[in-house]
């Protein structure tokens, strides 16, 4: 197989936006200081200007194609930047499963400064027995904390990571730092590690998927009764994005959420598919580091994951709406070692798990673009065509042109969730807390 050559429309650091929305209008939003209500695509482009049709912007001139944008964003050592102090609650959900809530701690700041012995205290009197060592800057919450968390009445953002990521990650800490810093520290801001992610424990026979929407629905009609009046706001990042919009989807009108954004997402799973395997950059270059996360995924929790000779087969085949987790074998985990693709992880596992027959089945079947039309909250999204994880054909144009609901944000350049400018940070991110900062300022 000969080597794939760049794009080359694909190259360089001057990027443009292309800016996608229904023809006929988007959703009138009511402004507090406005008697004439605005439309949603027009609220974008007047307030956040990076995001207009035809705005302009910069990435990192030695990181100009999206190959070397994502390469960076997940090689690159970030431990300085973005010191973001999270506090760690354990959420337990319905079917007896467990993930973990992660809230931005921003006096942490101020209280541990340099004293980095006095944090490794605090940290060892509250971390629970068997659980693993969390990442710098967290620790679980004490109880007068948590109780702290929960009696806030601040509008409340919630994000959602990638397939491989949590809290910890650089792209998700740039996020969380430039909400928490948003307008004199209006928001609270929590990351919703799932099940097994970010060194969170698995305690079910259970893992996530590109439609499980249980736990974020749990979480959020969870803080939604704590507080009604509260405003809760929603963005995804990558796999997090495609749950997110699923979730969306599926509530409709009732979904109790202000706003949402999106950013890289995998909209199309088999179009993102065929870019992962055909593309010979991103299939060497990121797929199988995915693959084998979730490998090791598995691995660290077979022991509660396991399904054994002599354990009772489920009643029901499996199916979307009965999940069977019967694959998650010692066997199979052998088996998956040299694995070298996510469709290879998802042939083996989440493609029986689901009723499906191999991983396109469940690519085609399980994208949330499938969602899209029924998403009924403003969702600001953002894709990038040089994104080597999603690619370009799983960018959602005509879903975007027929909405009243979705503005589509398109750049050239990007990569996957970097967007990396000559300092290292992102400007993707800092748009979407500009779009939520001014949604809550400017919006009824």
């Amino acid at each position: 197989m000969p080597l794939p050559i760049f794009n080359p429309f694909h190259w360089g650091y001057h990027g443009t936006i292309e800016q996608v929305s229904n023809p006929n209008g988007t959703v009138a939003l009511t402004l507090k200081d406005e008697k004439k209500p605005v439309q949603f695509s027009d609220f974008v482009s007047r307030e956040i200007p990076g995001l207009k049709d035809k705005a302009k912007f910069e990435v990192n001139p030695l990181l100009f194609t999206g190959y070397l944008q994502t390469l960076y964003l997940g090689g690159a050592d970030f431990s300085k930047s973005f010191p973001v102090y999270y506090g760690r609650e354990i959420v337990k959900f319905s079917d007896g499963g467990i993930c973990t809530a992660d809230w931005v701690m921003k006096s942490w700041k101020s209280k541990y400064g340099a004293d980095t012995s006095s944090f490794k205290t605090d940290e060892q009197a509250t971390h629970p027995e068997n659980w693993p060592r969390l990442h710098p800057r967290t620790r679980f919450l004490e109880e007068s904390e948590k109780k702290d968390v929960h009696n806030s009445e601040k509008p409340l953002v919630v994000v959602l990571h990638g397939l491989a990521g949590g809290s910890h990650e650089p792209i998700i800490r740039s996020l969380t730092q430039d909400l928490s810093n948003a307008g004199d520290s209006k928001f609270d801001v929590v990351v919703l590690n799932c099940r097994g992610c970010a060194r969170s424990k698995i305690t079910t026979r259970k893992l996530f998927y590109a439609v499980f929407t249980s736990d974020i629905r749990e979480f959020i009609a969870r803080e939604k009764a704590r507080h009604p009046s509260r405003k809760i706001y929603a963005v995804g990042f990558s796999f997090g994005a495609t749950m997110l919009g699923h979730y969306l989807g599926e509530e409709g009108e009732k979904a109790p959420i202000e706003a949402a954004s999106f950013l890289c997402n995998p909209w199309d799973l088999y179009q993102s598919a065929l870019k992962m395997n055909q593309d010979w950059w991103s299939r060497n270059l990121f797929s199988k580091n995915i693959a084998q996360f979730l490998i090791r995924l598995v691995k660290v929790n077979i022991k509660e994951l396991e399904f054994k000779e002599g354990d009772v087969m489920p009643a029901e085949p499996a199916s979307l709406e009965h999940p069977s987790f019967c694959v998650f074998t010692s066997k199979n985990l052998r088996k998956a070692r040299e694995f070298g693709s996510t469709a290879e992880f998802d042939n083996l596992f989440t493609a029986p798990c689901l009723g499906f027959d191999n991983a396109m089945d469940y690519y085609k079947a399980c994208g949330s673009i499938h969602q899209l039309p029924n998403i009924k909250v403003p969702s600001l999204i953002i894709n990038s065509k040089d994104d080597p994880v999603v690619g370009e054909d799983s960018i959602p144009y005509k879903c975007a042109k027929e909405s009243d609901n979705l503005v589509l944000c398109v750049s050239d350049l990007g990569g996957h969730l970097a967007f990396l400018d000559k300092k290292y940070n992102s400007w993707a991110t800092s748009k979407i807390a500009a779009f939520f900062d001014k949604f809550e300022e400017l919006v009824q």
